[in-house]
């Protein structure tokens, strides 16, 4: 079994390598996993089981995906009897002769288990926004099942044979076959083939960084087509009349009387998925070349190389030059209309953004503090200034954002900044309006939106 899950594992990972899915997954589900039937004579329930799985899902939109995979799972259902009913077939024995077989049992019990892979194709529903998010999913399933296998017991069983032509029931001749089992134990094998399903789920979404998320939620799986073979009528025990012990006893799901079977699994679901949340350093570095054309049209300052006492911090990522900034090209004015004294040096270290790497995240990325310190002392030099601090949110095709996030950003820089000594009544925090133009050319530099800015006066 142990192989089979090890091969299924490798197609899965080469599948998902050649088809450079989305967004990938490792799925668990706990809870009661088996068959629902009828049982005259007795009834059937699940029991706990679970199952592990293999999923990729393919962005459709910035809310919607397509999800599908593969997973193995255990499914176990429990068939007892009614103490003292007696069920009964038509029998020969070994000479020729016809009876009716008759059987009786006391604290009959019989559990079912089989393995079943499943391939969903489920359509999934996610909202947006920062921190914790929900999702919805539904669709289909299909269910094949392998290594399927009955464990039977009873504390007492009778075996007795009625011959109709005599009008008796020998119930003491185990030689035989006929006479009494105490603690009897056995095994059987399930014929069951496979089935589809209406699979559903629900639940909540955390980021827990970028490009990894933990799903947590309820799931529910309902069969739709029969499990059991139609065409099975076997006898609970296949009459042996070498002797009562040499009996063969058959599952209670492949007799007359257990009803249509099908599927039914239900419980928590737990997934964590990793995807193209993440920010690479080789698309940074190709998104500011790409960019650099479409920067050059606008009014902006270009930022000049400036010696940072903190080399480490220098090095910590590509700032690519942002497009639409709110100042214009020239040095702008002071509320009392007189032109600060900012070298185009000083002009350029406030042009470059504070870059928020992670989706969601709005606290001050600790490799962006030595930049906000620059700009402190530039404050502080220059007391007539005042900053505007805008801040941004990413709304893409691969990660979305709320505005809420953007104001968060702008938030956070302004109380680092007051933090160290620049008065409140100087800022202004601000979100960058849904309308923002920046980068809308080049959806793979979509992280770029993921900053705060500033502008000034």
């Amino acid at each position: 079994m142990t192989g089979k899950i090890i091969g299924i594992a490798v197609c899965f990972a080469a599948i998902i390598a050649r088809a450079n899915a989305q967004e990938f997954g490792i799925e668990l589900n706990g809870g009661w996993q088996g068959m629902r039937y009828s049982l005259k004579g007795g009834q059937a329930k699940l029991l706990p089981a679970g199952s592990l799985g293999l999923n990729y899902t393919f962005r459709l939109s910035d809310h919607l995906g397509l999800l599908t995979g593969v997973t193995g799972g255990v499914y176990r259902t429990q068939a007892t009897l009614q103490d003292g009913k007696v069920f009964t077939y038509g029998a020969v024995d070994d000479v020729g002769s016809a009876f009716q077989y008759r059987l009786k049992f006391t604290g009959y019990k019989e559990t079912q288990r089989f393995i079943a892979a499943s391939i969903p194709l489920l359509l999934q529903y996610h909202t947006g926004g920062a921190g914790m998010q929900f999702y919805i999913n539904g669709g289909a399933k299909l269910f094949i099942p392998f290594n399927t296998n009955s464990q039977i017991s009873a504390k007492h069983a009778d075996i007795t044979g009625y011959y109709p032509d005599f009008n008796v029931e020998l119930s003491d001749l185990p030689q035989h076959g006929f006479g009494a089992l105490d603690n009897w134990e056995t095994t059987s094998t399930l014929k069951i083939k496979p089935a589809g399903a209406l699979s559903a789920g629900a639940g909540m979404i955390f980021r827990l960084s970028s490009g990894l998320s933990l799903y947590t939620g309820l799931f529910v799986d309902y069969g739709l087509t029969n499990l059991k073979d139609d065409k099975d009528t076997l006898p609970l025990i296949t009459y042996a009349p070498k002797g009562a012990k040499e009996t063969q006893a058959n599952s209670i799901l492949n007799t007359q009387y257990a009803g249509r079977a099908t599927l039914l699994s239900y419980g928590l679901q737990i997934r964590l998925s990793f995807g193209h949340g993440r920010v690479r350093s080789v698309t940074r570095l190709d998104t500011a070349s790409r960019t650099q054309t479409v920067v050059q049209s606008q009014p902006v300052v270009q930022p000049t190389t400036v010696p940072r006492s903190d080399t480490a911090a220098s090095a910590q990522t590509v700032r690519p030059p942002i497009a639409a900034q709110s100042q214009p090209a020239a040095i702008p004015k002071t509320k009392e209309g007189s032109s600060p004294a900012l070298s185009p040096e000083e002009a350029a270290i406030i042009n470059e953004p504070v870059v928020f790497g992670i989706v969601g995240e709005a606290s001050i990325p600790e490799l962006q503090q030595p930049h906000l310190d620059e700009i402190i002392k530039l404050l502080k030099q220059h007391p007539n200034i005042h900053l505007t601090i805008i801040g941004h949110y990413c709304n893409g095709e691969m990660t979305t954002e709320s505005k809420k996030v953007g104001e968060a950003r702008a938030k956070a820089v302004m109380r680092y900044l007051q933090k160290k000594g620049i008065p409140r009544n100087r800022m202004t925090a601000v979100s960058a309006s849904e309308g923002d133009p920046s980068l809308v050319s080049d959806p793979a530099a979509n992280y770029q939106r993921r900053r705060a800015v500033f502008s000034w006066e």
